[in-house]
């Protein structure tokens, strides 16, 4: 089941659409800078479920004539137009019950159900008084581990569930039959708490306006890791904002989605989390590294990758730290301090002479993380091309033509660089176009490692 939600001329909002395959069971996180419109579109959402919404949250000065929304959700679509009479948008269509009961939004400051929860379920309290001396209560195994790893703590061991009316509800059992109830836990314990009810009933649909406000970072990160594994196994949709860098840091591709908006028109672009963290904060930072072993192979695969013509997901950085023992020991060592990032993050690319059978040395067998160009070198495949009867059409240079056949490789290299004969542009396009299936092979290895994979 499908949902899209089309947003048209409401406060600083011309067009919006947004939309999510609520098939896929899975997180999405939407950041932006503030004033793009992530709470207009939580206010949006909440709207099709209570029409209101707008009315008790939001100014009438929002709306103008032209103000609509669009929903499509499943086969069941939805025209909100402005109504003047009321001051807001309207509808005379009736939603679908089951719509309604698939979704639930969490709205923002300070309308949200977390901050408004004290005393809330005072009425139940005669309940729990009378469950406890008769132990007329279960144990909620599920959600006390839910609990206990987000806050890395035991309290929530004697966490208690009873169920009123067909809903459940939660107490700590303290020594003496005290108890706390759930609307008497922290707000951020009593939104986790809540949250968690929302999954249990398998809404399809839940959405929530800025996830970290209540909750530490340590408790961010955990709960993030706790809800991927219950939209697979509760089969539900999770999309919430958020202005943590600790809780972007945790999502992995395509979790995060960058909301950006332009004279009105807002867009919604999948980005990476160093992505994020640059354009939101300023913050420089990498999320692939390619290890290489001179600054002749650094501007070797600068260049192809320059010649992408499709974009490129991941902020990436190449180093060349000097030889391929040294790209090779660099890359065993970050497997296990991580200094650069997790070891998938981390590729070697070095010269082709290193991958033939009879030269290839155990330093570098046997690891798919390390790529080969499809030259023996950039300066010794110049230097065949150069040594070749007709020479390519490459001018006569001169050149000390003694020493090893590396050594005099990098001779003509240099030199035809000195004379300005040929940039490293002119160079590597020159030894590109001889050998196209190949080095188009090597730069579809480079951009799938720097690209998202979906399987």
């Amino acid at each position: 089941m499908k949902f899209k939600c089309v947003i048209s001329n409401i406060q600083h909002i011309k067009e919006l659409s947004f939309n999510i395959d609520l098939s896929e069971n899975k997180l999405m996180c939407i950041i932006g800078k503030n004033s793009v419109g992530k709470t207009t579109l939580i206010r949006s959402i909440e709207n099709l479920k209570s029409a209101d919404t707008f009315a008790k949250t939001a100014s009438p000065y929002i709306f103008n004539k032209n103000s609509r929304i669009f929903y499509t959700i499943g086969e069941n679509e939805y025209d909100f137009q402005y109504n003047p009479n009321l001051e807001t948008i309207d509808t005379k269509a009736v939603i679908n019950d089951e719509v309604k009961k698939s979704m639930y939004v969490e709205l923002p400051i300070p309308h949200g159900v977390r901050f408004g929860h004290f005393q809330r379920l005072s009425q139940i309290d005669k309940e729990i008084r009378r469950s406890i001396p008769i132990e007329k209560y279960s144990i909620p195994n599920e959600l006390i581990s839910f609990l206990s790893k987000i806050y890395n703590s035991d309290r929530f061991i004697n966490l208690k569930e009873i169920t009123v009316k067909g809903i459940n509800y939660y107490f700590i059992l303290k020594e003496e039959d005290f108890y706390i109830r759930e609307d008497y836990l922290s707000s951020g314990e009593y939104f986790v708490i809540h949250l968690y009810k929302m999954i249990q009933r398998k809404c399809k649909f839940i959405v929530i306006d800025e996830i970290d406000i209540s909750l530490d970072s340590s408790a961010q990160v955990n709960l993030i890791n706790e809800l991927r594994k219950f939209c697979k196994d509760y089969q539900v949709n999770i999309v919430f904002t958020t202005h943590s860098l600790a809780l972007m840091k945790t999502l992995i591709a395509p979790e995060l989605c960058y909301m950006e908006n332009s004279n009105g028109i807002v867009t919604f672009e999948s980005v990476s989390y160093n992505y994020a963290k640059s354009i939101l904060f300023g913050f420089q930072g990498w999320d692939k590294y390619i290890l290489t072993e001179d600054d002749v192979l650094e501007s070797y695969i600068t260049h192809l990758l320059s010649q992408s013509k499709g974009s490129i997901y991941f902020k990436y950085k190449i180093i060349y730290i000097g030889g391929g023992t040294n790209v090779v020991s660099l890359m065993n060592r970050n497997k296990t301090e991580h200094f650069l990032s997790s070891p998938e993050n981390v590729i070697g690319v070095l010269d082709g002479d290193q991958n033939k059978d009879e030269a290839r040395l155990n330093y570098c067998k046997n690891n798919d993380m390390i790529k080969f160009i499809p030259f023996q070198s950039v300066e010794k495949q110049l230097k065949e091309h150069y040594e070749n009867e007709n020479r390519d059409g490459l001018p006569i240079i001169s050149f000390n033509n003694h020493g090893t056949n590396g050594d005099v490789a990098k001779r003509i290299y240099e030199e035809f660089k000195k004379t300005d004969i040929m940039s490293d542009t002119d160079i590597f396009n020159f030894i590109n176009e001889r050998k196209i299936y190949e080095v188009e092979k090597f730069k579809m290895e480079l951009i799938d490692f720097l690209n998202i994979n979906i399987t």
